[in-house]
């Protein structure tokens, strides 16, 4: 079908070493984004996840106080968000995290830092080191066991509802490279996100903030602010998100109990789980999809239809988008499709 420009919400990622300015340029653009004014307008509409031991807490006011909930940050002094702070980091727990936020309807989230899922205490490299234990030490199977978390609490990321704003930890990264004397020598390549390889690929606009606090663009679907240099980033640029993201169609939410109600595999739900991941609906549909997958499994228990080799096939077509971004919904339909008839087709040998 012909594509067509539709509204988006935000996915930007700002990095930066320690005082660069990250949490404040993150709060400063999702209060554009959010359209909030008020302290009370940040409160009510972002969520901060703070792993950065309560730093975010020196930009935020005592909405309590007689007037407060009324002004806007300027007046204030700072900013109203709604916080929570995670002592470990497992990435089944952001997931639950990002859930919550979206099921309670806050219209933007910050996570900071993000960097802290890939190091801190529970983070995904502490999760491949005690699998690989488990599994004689060997690397490998380790990254084999805790590869499908990662990409599960990307993939909330990606799917929430309303803007996101990541911060990410940067460190200087060095080579060893040969010099022109023919020695060798430690050569600087410039700063680099504490996070998986390639995590930039899964946001809009990422930007890295130095110490003297400017935003250097480096990558944008948004060709406006391709390449642009920033001093102090703040409700200017959110604004210029905002008429991009803004630009396009409505986008046209699905009649939901309808098609899951038309569902009678688990193929169908398969694709139709795809939809729901590309609108930011799987953490409000989740149960509807486990509660229509139950009914699709006891009906073929009723029928006769042994459920394990099938399940496992569709469970795996299912998962080929998420692990492949690259994998259009039409050749996922048809890997699922694939999958069940290959199972019914064991089930008939038998």
């Amino acid at each position: 079908m012909p594509a067509t420009r539709k509204k988006a919400k935000a996915r930007i990622a700002l990095a930066g070493p320690s005082g660069a300015g990250k949490t404040l340029t993150g709060l400063k653009l999702l209060y554009t984004l959010t359209g909030a004014v008020t302290i009370t307008d940040g409160i009510e509409r972002i969520a901060f996840v703070d792993t950065e031991r309560d730093s975010a807490d020196k930009y935020a006011v005592n909405p309590e106080l007689p007037g407060v909930g009324g002004m806007t940050p300027e007046e204030a002094g700072g900013y109203g968000f709604s916080k929570i702070s995670p002592v470990r980091y497992d990435p089944r727990q952001l997931i639950e995290l990002i859930d919550e936020a979206a099921l309670v309807g806050f219209g933007g989230l910050i996570i900071d830092s993000l960097s802290h899922y890939w190091f801190g205490p529970g983070g995904v490299l502490e999760m491949v080191d005690l699998a690989a234990r488990n599994h004689g030490g060997r690397s490998m199977d380790g990254w084999r066991e805790v590869r499908p978390f990662e990409r599960a609490y990307i993939e909330a990321l990606m799917s929430f509802p309303g803007h996101v704003v990541v911060c990410l930890r940067s460190k200087q990264r060095y080579e060893l490279v040969e010099g022109t004397d023919g020695k060798a020598k430690v050569a600087k390549l410039g700063m680099q996100p504490d996070q998986r390889e390639g995590i930039e690929f899964e946001f809009d606009v990422v930007g890295d903030i130095d110490a003297e606090h400017y935003l250097r663009v480096t990558k944008s679907r948004c060709d406006a602010l391709a390449d642009r240099v920033i001093h102090k980033p703040g409700a200017e640029l959110g604004h210029q998100l905002l008429d991009w993201l803004d630009y396009g169609e409505p986008t046209r939410d699905v009649d939901w109990p309808k098609a899951l109600a038309a569902c009678t595999s688990r193929e169908d739900l398969a694709v139709l789980w795809q939809r729901a991941q590309r609108l930011g609906k799987t953490q409000r549909l989740r149960d509807a999809f486990n509660a229509r997958g139950a009914e699709i499994a006891a009906a073929r228990r009723a029928a006769g239809v042994p459920g394990t080799q099938l399940a496992s096939a569709v469970t795996e077509a299912a998962g080929a988008h998420a692990a492949d971004p690259d994998t259009s919904e039409s050749a996922a339909a048809q890997q699922a499709r694939d999958a069940g008839r290959m199972a019914e087709t064991a089930r008939a040998g038998r």
